[in-house]
């Protein structure tokens, strides 16, 4: 199993490669001296849409290792909870900081105050405010997952198959209600395409912690096919109408593919014997900071291409941009991971030791 862990690893740090490249080939190609030299690639990028895939994938890596960070032990879910706090909120909160003063310093204009403080929540999409950071919204998602992953806990239902294929098809159901209800021009609250996508992503990564039960338990393998099939269906169905002539939607295609070959390179990562790269491997490791902070990399590179004195910098093709962008992000990203991720990983495991150790001397 640790093999396959470390090949999910891997898969994590090249989930976070495709999130940069298509941020970065979507901002730079904007520069008329870019453009010239051609858009094919950022076409292709875009067509295929890298960064969804990269997205699908940190989702199913998600709903596959989870169940893991729950154990069996009376103080698990208060562990749980003290590990989740410091693996995710200091790296963000830091991403937000230095969003919110890049913003200030290069637009001279600065965010308002109930924005910031419900960014800090993580949850600032489902009460009505913006994203700081537009990628913030799939943070959100995680949150609810593991709310729901911890309420399944607390009821003894997180190895029940059937439970789990239940939240699976209960998310997918609120998804598909509400398009069905747009289509038919029913009244509705206004609500981001982030929040309307929301439930189809927690319904991904249901599909990752029912494959993780069948790869575990090598039983119950119908549950997961049809958690699969009913989640995965939608975006065979968008491609199959398209191949028909009958297209649903102004791009198909980008919604269809994205999900599909994300899914696939999962399975592939997942079932497929091989030895990952130790960079990508790496890679994974620091890939929650590259996540975080390559668009503030992306946002100060290309400010900086557009002012008079770079003028120099800012006639090159899209590629040296993005890998310009990659490269900064991961030094970055080792930065962040080594001087705030890793040591508010150390002190979250010492605090949850210290809890669990409370625990079994009151007991």
């Amino acid at each position: 199993m640790n093999s396959r862990l470390l090949n999910l690893d891997a898969l994590r740090g090249l989930a976070a490669i495709l999130v940069v490249w298509q941020h970065s080939s979507e901002v730079f190609i904007r520069n008329p001296g870019v453009a010239q030299h051609g858009t094919e690639l950022t076409e292709f990028i875009s067509q295929l849409d890298f960064g969804r895939i990269g997205v699908i994938c940190f989702f199913l890596i998600s709903g596959f290792v989870i169940p893991f960070s729950l154990s069996g032990t009376k103080s698990s879910l208060e562990k749980f909870a003290i590990r989740r706090f410091f693996r995710l909120y200091p790296a963000y909160w830091t991403s937000l900081f230095l969003a919110v003063g890049l913003t200030w310093l290069i637009s001279d204009w600065m965010y308002p105050t109930t924005t910031i403080v419900a960014n800090t929540t993580m949850l600032q999409g489902l009460m009505g405010f913006d994203n700081v950071q537009g990628l913030y919204w799939t943070l959100t998602v995680e949150l609810i997952f593991y709310g729901l992953c911890a309420l399944i806990f607390a009821n003894r239902q997180l190895a029940n198959p059937l439970i789990l294929l239940l939240f699976c098809w209960g998310a997918l159901s609120l998804f598909v209600g509400w398009q069905l209800l747009n289509i038919l021009s029913i009244p509705l609250p206004e609500l981001a395409p982030t929040i309307t996508y929301l439930p189809f992503c927690i319904a991904v990564m249901f599909c990752g912690t029912l494959i993780q039960h069948c790869y575990m338990r090598k039983t119950h393998y119908y549950y997961a096919f049809f958690a699969i099939a009913g989640t995965f269906s939608i975006p065979l169905m968008f491609l199959f109408l398209f191949i028909l002539g009958k297209p649903i939607g102004d791009n198909p295609l980008r919604f269809a593919l994205p999900h599909l070959i994300a899914l696939a390179i999962f399975f592939v990562v997942l079932l497929v014997p091989f030895k990952p790269w130790r960079g990508l491997v790496a890679l994974g490791t620091i890939s929650y900071s590259v996540y975080l902070f390559h668009p503030i990399v992306m946002r100060g590179l290309n400010w900086t291409i557009q002012q008079s004195w770079a003028q120099a910098f800012s006639t090159y093709s899209v590629e040296v941009y993005m890998l310009a962008t990659t490269l900064v992000s991961i030094v970055l990203g080792s930065l962040v991971y080594k001087l705030i991720e890793k040591p508010a990983i150390n002190m979250g495991r010492h605090l949850s030791r210290r809890t669990e150790s409370r625990e079994m001397a009151i007991a």
